[in-house]
């Protein structure tokens, strides 16, 4: 027997959302599952503004599935944790980052060229690729299988690694330096990061401008 919508997903919740291509972003409500054994649930505070958000609202990559709630920067405050849950308690600041690797890791989303980058790298060096260009980067292929070098990928650090670079950074007081916006902000944000209009990364601050809707 089907699971309803109202018994699968119960808790109602708001964000800010894209509804088609045009990039717009506007209150929405929308409805996510109770906390499950395994779970861990958080109140947001705060949240970047990555360009891969906006590549994502405009539907760029062609992935993009509308209503669309963008935003993966995240850090909030923990209100509830599943039953099998150990390494979390309620209260508790959570958030999560960019891992690192060895080698050479490229964060540039615009055009260039990778060959300069390949010829740095020791031999088994690797090039991790984590900006996320509109268009296809040519790979000169020969350097990597002469010098027995690796290219790879990465989105986000495991949770050890984020933990690591969080404590990290603690401890040897490393801040980011940021540009802290209100949401209905946000909008304007999108088309200063799509004009390159940004000097530090954009936070959106959720916890004191984020409204229930009506």
């Amino acid at each position: 027997m089907a699971i309803s919508p109202e018994k699968e997903h119960p808790r109602e919740t708001f964000g800010w959302a894209a509804r088609d291509a045009s990039a717009v972003l506007s209150p929405f409500k929308f409805s996510r599952r109770a906390t499950g054994k395994k779970d861990v649930t958080f109140k947001v505070l705060y949240c970047g503004i990555c360009h891969s958000d906006l590549h994502m609202i405009k539907n760029e990559w062609g992935s993009s599935i509308y209503p669309l709630v963008p935003g993966h920067e995240i850090v909030g405050v923990v209100t509830e944790v599943g039953s099998e849950v150990e390494n979390f308690k309620i209260g508790e600041k959570v958030g999560a980052g960019l891992g690192t690797m060895d080698g050479i890791i490229d964060t540039v989303s615009a055009m260039h060229p990778l060959l300069p980058l390949i010829g740095l790298l020791k031999s088994h060096g690797k090039l991790v690729m984590v900006g996320a260009p509109e268009k296809p980067l040519e790979l000169p292929v020969s350097p990597l299988i002469l010098g027995r070098k690796m290219l790879g990928g990465s989105g986000i650090g495991g949770m050890k690694e984020t933990q690591e670079m969080l404590e990290f950074a603690a401890k040897h007081s490393i801040t980011s330096e940021v540009e802290v916006i209100p949401i209905d902000y946000v909008n304007t944000a999108m088309e200063r990061l799509l004009k390159a209009d940004v000097k530090y990364r954009f936070v959106i601050d959720i916890a004191n401008t984020l409204k229930p809707i009506p």
